[in-house]
């Protein structure tokens, strides 16, 4: 259910929020969200005041690119690969973890953040969807320049589609353990969802 006007903009009206939307939505492209329907593309916020502005106008919720750009108010719907990839100063991963269980979500986003973090990955952030599930993100800044002779910049979406699987592959067996633990009889797992819908993975 969607939030009321009253409270999405007695949200948006802390400063804090404002500035902390703003700040995560540097070199990135914005859809604002109204309801069921989002404003024109491309978007940018710049300003702390942008976000009230929009609220006051009706937005509920505000999503930034997990690309950066050196321009984003450049991208078109007709750019080509070349054009993209010169437009393109990085990219964030961002894995998505979505199950009709909210408790399932919950263990499988707790072993993600282990495994990055047993991997030496030091910065990454997890938070709830605001459904049954849980956003988990990686910046650009803990990513080498370059992967061989390339530019990392450059290897959206491969890159971040072969880190997911990599992480997948490496939880899977921990993973059904752990839901299967809290089930306590896998009948009941299976009852609640089909196999393919306990974890998926992609980029947002």
């Amino acid at each position: 259910m969607p939030l009321d006007k009253s409270t999405c903009r007695k949200c948006y009206k802390r400063l804090d929020i404002q500035q902390a939307i703003v700040e995560h939505a540097r070199d990135k492209e914005v859809g604002v969200r109204y309801t069921e329907t989002f404003g024109k593309r491309p978007d940018v916020l710049n300003y702390p005041r942008d976000i009230i502005e929009l609220a006051l106008r009706n937005a509920t919720s505000f999503h930034a690119s997990e690309e950066r750009w050196t321009n984003p108010l450049a991208l078109g719907s007709t750019a080509s690969k070349k054009e993209l990839d010169a437009l393109r100063s990085g990219w964030d991963m961002v894995l998505d973890i979505d199950c009709a269980v909210m408790e399932y979500s919950r263990i499988c986003a707790d072993l993600i953040v282990k495994f990055l973090r047993y991997c030496e990955v030091k910065d990454v952030s997890c938070k709830f969807s605001g459904n049954k599930g849980f956003h988990i993100g990686v910046p650009f800044e803990a990513f080498p320049q370059k992967v061989g002779n390339t530019l990392t910049k450059d290897l959206f979406p491969d890159a971040p589609r072969k880190m997911a699987l990599y992480i997948k592959e490496n939880i899977k067996e921990e993973l059904g353990k752990q839901i299967l633990a809290f089930e306590k009889n896998i009948g009941n797992i299976k009852e609640k969802v089909k196999q393919e819908d306990i974890i998926r993975y992609e980029t947002v």
